[in-house]
């Protein structure tokens, strides 16, 4: 990964820009979103593909874990630009529960590992990859059981919190005979979690200080306003699907007909 770090940092650059773009009332917000989503299902694609290649074991669970992240940042893409498929859900779920089995297995591994170095150490372990766990069923839940998913990213933010306070009061300690810190160890990990919390992190902020009035929404001005209302009923699990098929899906295809027929 670290050799992607660059183009990783330009694409959270991008992120950034393109939702301060959408909430400032700019429709092309979504599309530098949207355009970011790809990029980093680029990256992720080019990763797994250079894993496999490898062949070696290791190499095979982190090829696994950026296959998940390519399928999930494809389908937050076609979220952007309203482009649905059939049983998207189930491929969104099935990607989710992958990538909570791969980090169940981090976490396991780790703390074994540093169980031997330190217990305090083994303990941070267990709760940083506890948080990006319980981010990754907050996002699966925003699909299948959205009253249950912001109680669970609160849980997560709140163990984030935790690592971050403990980092700040417990500045240096000893291992192996030489000082280093919490942020040390676990910015690391020789794996992809620094990136997959840094999203999370961005995504808890902007949903913070939305649900609170401080920033406003992202906004588009491609669709009417009722459109994103059936959206956000449907994603409340407010609505049911008939046949498959939520309101706010019917909604949109009967527009597109009428935009046609308007040219």
């Amino acid at each position: 990964m670290k050799g992607y770090n660059t183009l990783y940092y330009l694409l959270f650059v991008m992120l950034i820009m393109g939702t301060f773009a959408s909430m400032a009332q700019n429709g092309y917000g979504l599309v530098i979103l949207g355009c970011s989503a790809i990029a980093f299902a680029a990256l992720f694609l080019i990763q797994c593909i250079e894993g496999v290649i490898k062949k070696s074991r290791g190499d095979l669970y982190v090829s696994m874990e950026l296959a998940c992240l390519f399928v999930l940042s494809v389908i937050f893409a076609m979220r952007v630009f309203y482009i649905g498929f059939y049983y998207i859900e189930w491929v969104y779920g099935l990607a989710i529960i992958t990538l909570i089995c791969l980090y169940i297995r981090k976490m396991v591994k780790g703390f074994v590992f540093f169980k031997t170095k330190s217990n305090f150490l083994s303990l941070l372990i267990l709760v940083y990859y506890a948080v990006i766990i319980l981010y990754f069923l907050s996002l699966g839940f925003v699909a299948f059981l959205p009253q249950i998913s912001v109680p669970v990213g609160a849980a997560a933010f709140v163990l984030l919190l935790l690592i971050v306070i403990i980092g700040l009061l417990k500045r240096q300690f000893l291992t192996d005979g030489e000082k280093t810190s919490v942020f040390r160890i676990v910015t690391q990990r020789r794996d992809n979690s620094i990136l997959i919390l840094s999203l999370f992190i961005l995504f808890t902020l902007y949903k913070g200080f939305t649900t609170t009035g401080l920033v406003p929404k992202i906004y588009s001005d491609e669709f009417p306003k009722a459109y994103f209302d059936l959206v956000n009923k449907a994603e409340a699990g407010k609505e049911k699907p008939v046949d498959g098929v939520y309101r706010y899906q019917a909604f949109k295809d009967r527009y597109d007909e009428f935009v046609k027929k308007d040219k």
